[in-house]
């Protein structure tokens, strides 16, 4: 199983029966702001009866793609979720304000250029604590594990700094940092402005567009091989491409495969 070592590591392991069947459950809750639908996905076996603060974790999705695709991929033994399910953990994902299922701003039916970035980190720092506290009131417990992967490390980061009383413990995978270095942002971005080295979220919009070859070719670029399948399957760029299409409505109507928006730096 791919990427999941690290939390194997960090997190202990309890290991239910391999014949037992994963359940899952999509649903959405009201954000702390009104007007905000957060998307949820909880998954868990149908033998789980057990619901502490050692054994529920909550992924945290980053900046480029919403929690589906990250954390769930249905292709072979890609899904992270059920290789945690499959060792006793009680698993949630949702999508950030503007990602995937969740309620998406006025901005962003509108030219992308018109408005700064709509997801701000002191925004989604607000949606991490109305599911948290969602997961803490459904099976009445004090505190939730949260794996968070590149800017969802960094935002995890951030909700644990202010709320550590309801957080068991604190995965960071891939956290983001040396941005000027940093392979998604490319050419005519700002990162050439080093005084300013940052400003270039702003100067991206309110959210930017993806396609299936770009996103390929960034994955590709990550790889430090000449054979990119001896680190990951040739088909599972399709399956990755598929799922990200589902979590936008109006992807088909563009010659690409998602929408999604681009973050400010965190600040408070």
């Amino acid at each position: 199983m791919r990427l999941i070592q690290l939390a194997g590591i960090v997190l202990a392991t309890m290991a239910l029966s391999s014949n037992a069947a994963i359940v899952k459950e999509d649903y959405q809750i009201d954000a702390v702001d009104p007007g905000i639908k957060l998307f949820v996905r909880s998954k868990m076996s149908d033998a789980q009866r057990q619901f502490t603060n050692d054994n529920i974790v909550l992924f945290v999705h980053g900046a480029t793609f919403p929690s589906t695709p990250d954390f769930d991929l249905q292709y072979k033994d890609y899904s992270w979720a059920d290789w945690m399910v499959n060792k006793g953990y009680v698993v949630y994902m949702f999508d950030k304000r503007n990602y995937g299922f969740s309620t998406r701003e006025k901005a962003m039916d509108q030219p992308a250029a018109d408005n700064k970035p709509v997801s701000r980190s002191y925004l989604v720092i607000r949606d991490i604590g109305a599911v948290v506290d969602h997961i803490r009131k459904k099976h009445n417990v004090d505190k939730v594990t949260l794996i968070g992967w590149s800017w969802g490390a960094m935002t995890s980061g951030y909700y644990a700094s202010l709320h550590s009383e309801k957080v068991r413990k604190l995965v960071l995978y891939a956290p983001a940092y040396a941005f000027p270095l940093h392979t998604n942002l490319g050419p005519g971005s700002g990162l050439q402005n080093k005084r300013k080295p940052f400003e270039f979220n702003y100067a991206m919009g309110a959210y930017r567009l993806g396609s299936k070859a770009a996103n390929d070719a960034r994955w590709d670029g990550e790889i430090p091989a000449a054979d990119k399948s001896t680190f990951r399957e040739e088909g599972v760029r399709d399956a990755f491409a598929l799922e990200a299409l589902k979590t936008d409505t109006t992807s088909e109507s563009r010659n690409g495969f998602r929408r999604c928006v681009m973050r400010a730096i965190l600040r408070r």
